[in-house]
């Protein structure tokens, strides 16, 4: 599977939900900026790029005619939720079709950014996966206790790691793109934190029976509210 078919079948996405902003949308942009996007952001954009529980649930997309270029030339695409965080592009890796992704963590006194992913492909499959597991995804959850070493190894065992978007200190597994699970470590190494999702029901309830977790939140919490109010 390529990334936006990975993405589509986390998210078990319908045509409809298949969709994204239309050539002319992305060409005014284009011309607005005097560039050319490279062309796997055009690409997604044109697949996806309206689908808003992949690309604004938490950390958003930008619309095309909202890109904007910093003092330093870095193609700002997307945003943290509440904008304290930037990515973006090079100005100079603009002519590359799958070019490296920056993080602008410090935008108050100057800019300090950093390399996210390699490519943007693993960007976009990242983001995906990081906006899922805190409410993109229909069914997600996590907890901020620590996760006892057994329960690490269990979850290391029965799910693939997704090594292109995994680091010593956030490691993100899945089953086929079924369901995600992102576990985040300290300095010690111990993981403090595991964020899950998926949309399947029933692979969720298997998820929830992972061994020694105290979940913080359960989007079961959110549906019950629903299900309350509407009675």
């Amino acid at each position: 599977m390529n990334y936006l078919e990975k993405i589509e079948r986390l998210y078990q996405l319908s045509q409809d939900e298949f969709s994204g902003f239309s050539e002319t949308e992305i060409t005014d942009a284009e011309y607005s900026l005097n560039i050319k996007f490279p062309d796997v952001l055009r690409k997604y954009y044109l697949a996806i790029g309206k689908n808003e529980m992949v690309n604004s649930s938490h950390n958003r997309l930008l619309n095309p005619d909202t890109i904007y270029f910093t003092e330093d030339r870095y193609l700002v695409f997307y945003e943290e939720n509440q904008g304290v965080v930037q990515w973006g592009i090079k100005e100079t890796d603009l002519s590359t079709k799958n070019p490296s992704v920056w993080g602008n963590y410090d935008t108050i006194e100057e800019s300090d950014w950093h390399q996210e992913t390699k490519t943007l492909e693993d960007f976009f499959l990242s983001m995906s996966i990081y906006n899922g597991t805190l409410g993109g995804l229909q069914y997600n959850a996590n907890s901020f206790s620590p996760v006892a070493s057994e329960t690490v190894k269990y979850i290391q065992q029965g799910w693939s790691e997704i090594p292109e978007i995994s680091w010593e200190r956030q490691k993100a597994y899945t089953n086929d793109y079924l369901e995600v699970i992102s576990l985040s470590f300290d300095e010690t190494e111990q993981c403090n934190a595991i964020f899950v999702g998926t949309s399947l029901e029933e692979r969720f309830k298997k998820i929830l029976d992972l061994p020694g977790i105290d979940w913080s939140y359960t989007s079961y919490e959110d549906m019950e509210d629903e299900y309350e109010e509407e009675d």
